[in-house]
């Protein structure tokens, strides 16, 4: 039976190759305290020569990790995945000893027709899969429809986040991010649009493109594309390095008027429409985001802010002006 996750437990991913030598230290959070998930890489990041010594590598690592949760019971360790090169690698993973200690498979360049063959893969376990869009097909929103109803009818519970993956859908362009501008403001708006309307709209969260510019006058850039990915409906970001933690984390924070906002609207006794913090708050319309805000702030805590008034309203009496 799968342990329930929240997405928003992903914060900022951190892709590791699976031959790091102090990989454990990450997964044991004493190298990166505030690491919230990692991915241990036997795809893009291991050379064909070194798959053999790979998986080796890797089983010894998951029944390492089970000693050392053991070891420390109450501490909390960021999520684990692994992302095997292909089904057969997934095929084999999920059958090595200690597979139990890991949370879960990003699959890499997920199509259509692909996601019953991951749900085998890994049916006799208890782990999540996040399948990664990185191919032509994610700019159809044809095949992009028809692969969230393969979502749909096999599994769905299986899926903890898709993966968007920039880099790859960037090279599909044969292009490549431009510094000190975010992905926002290039081709993918569309596409990572068209993405979050069509997988969201049908309760399938997803994970935020890498930032691969790592020049610290970027790093403006870098808060302005997160700011814009949790607007946007993004549960976390794939980072490329330490020092892009807390930027990622931090603005997943929920600001105090939007956590009392979330709060009154969900409130038993909420009015029909009543104003809050400057804004109509509507419960009928707003339950699903102000329940994502509960969560966020769950997970990342609450930006202390001064408490906002309260005005009711008779929605049949007032006209929508009076709000403003």
């Amino acid at each position: 039976m799968l342990k329930y996750t929240s997405p928003f437990e992903l914060g900022a991913t951190l892709y590791m190759p699976v031959l790091q030598k102090d990989a454990l230290e990450y997964i044991a959070g004493r190298k990166l305290p505030k690491l919230r998930s990692m991915v241990l890489c036997l795809e893009d990041a291991l050379l064909e020569t070194d798959v053999l010594v790979g998986l080796d590598t890797l089983e010894k690592t998951l029944i390492r990790i089970g000693q050392v949760k053991a070891e420390a019971e109450d501490k909390r360790f960021p999520l684990v995945f692994v992302r095997p090169r292909n089904l057969e690698m997934a095929r084999r993973i999920s059958e090595m000893a200690g597979i139990h200690n890991i949370d879960g498979f990003v699959a890499p360049k997920v199509r259509p027709g692909d996601h019953e063959k991951w749900v085998n893969a890994v049916r006799d376990t208890d782990l999540y899969i996040m399948p990664t869009l990185e191919t032509p097909e994610v700019f159809d929103v044809g095949a992009m429809t028809a692969l969230r109803d393969e979502f749909l009818s096999n599994a769905p519970d299986r899926v903890l986040a898709l993966r968007v993956g920039g880099n790859d859908l960037m090279s599909c362009l044969g292009l490549r991010r431009v510094g000190k501008t975010t992905l926002y403001e290039g081709p993918l708006f569309y596409t990572i649009s068209m993405l979050m309307s069509v997988m969201k709209s049908k309760g399938f969260d997803l994970t935020a493109p890498v930032f691969e510019i790592l020049d610290e006058e970027d790093q403006k850039a870098l808060r302005d594309e997160v700011t814009r990915d949790v607007n946007f409906g993004f549960v976390g970001k794939t980072i490329i390095h330490p020092s892009q933690i807390d930027i990622v984390q931090n603005a997943f924070r929920v600001t105090g008027s939007d956590f009392e906002a979330a709060k009154r609207i969900l409130d038993v006794d909420a009015p029909a429409v009543f104003k809050f913090g400057g804004s109509m708050c509507e419960p009928a319309t707003h339950r699903s985001w102000a329940q994502r805000m509960l969560s966020r702030a769950e997970v990342y805590g609450v930006i202390p802010e001064q408490a906002a008034e309260v005005t009711s309203f008779n929605s049949a009496t007032v006209p929508l002006r009076a709000l403003d």
